[in-house]
């Protein structure tokens, strides 16, 4: 129930402002020994619709805050804040593409993600033995992404491509990848 009322507070507020919602889903794809799925909320505000331009496509900078929760032995949760850029045609009719990166900070509820260890084999066969955790090094992360989607009218779908890392400032780290599908409406 606690974690119900600080989401609806956490978006609540800053809705209003929305000027889209996504919903996402997928999994990590390289964080040491560890596959967590991953599951994100994410509300986007417009900055600067109209960064640049030219006759056939824009740029526009948005900032994003999302909650993201990884599951598997442990789950760990995140809240994410990034700006981003997006190119896009500048007339947008029927379906059109854009492109998208970012890079913000976010914050892990848990620095190490447990999974069951998978069993690995050496070269020579032999069977290779790990603890099935990864160590993120803090519980603040950097967030940076690149995403590629597809528009027809108030509603996209995106793949995107996220990495997780503390960059060495409180601990090494080798950082975590998360590829992931969205659904996004725009208001």
């Amino acid at each position: 129930m606690r974690t119900f009322l600080f989401l609806a507070v956490f978006f609540a507020a800053p809705a209003a402002y929305a000027q889209s919602l996504t919903v996402a889903g997928g999994s990590t794809v390289r964080a040491g020994t560890t596959k967590h799925d991953a599951y994100r909320l994410e509300v986007n505000f417009p900055w600067k619709p109209d960064l640049w331009h030219a006759d056939t496509v824009s740029l526009s900078l948005n900032h994003a805050l999302s909650i993201v929760s990884f599951r598997d032995r442990n789950n760990v949760n995140a809240i994410s804040w990034a700006p981003n850029l997006i190119l896009a045609p500048r007339r947008t009719s029927g379906f059109y593409p854009y492109a998208q990166i970012s890079f913000g900070v976010a914050y892990l509820s848990d620095d190490t993600f447990e999974s069951d260890p998978p069993l690995r084999y050496r070269f020579n066969g032999a069977i290779y033995y790990d603890d099935g955790t990864s160590d993120m090094g803090s519980h603040g992360q950097f967030e940076s992404s690149i995403a590629l989607g597809l528009v027809k009218n108030r509603v996209s779908i995106r793949a995107r491509y996220y990495h997780y890392s503390n960059a060495g400032i409180s601990g090494e780290n080798g950082g975590m990848d998360v590829e992931e599908i969205g659904l996004t409406y725009s208001f």
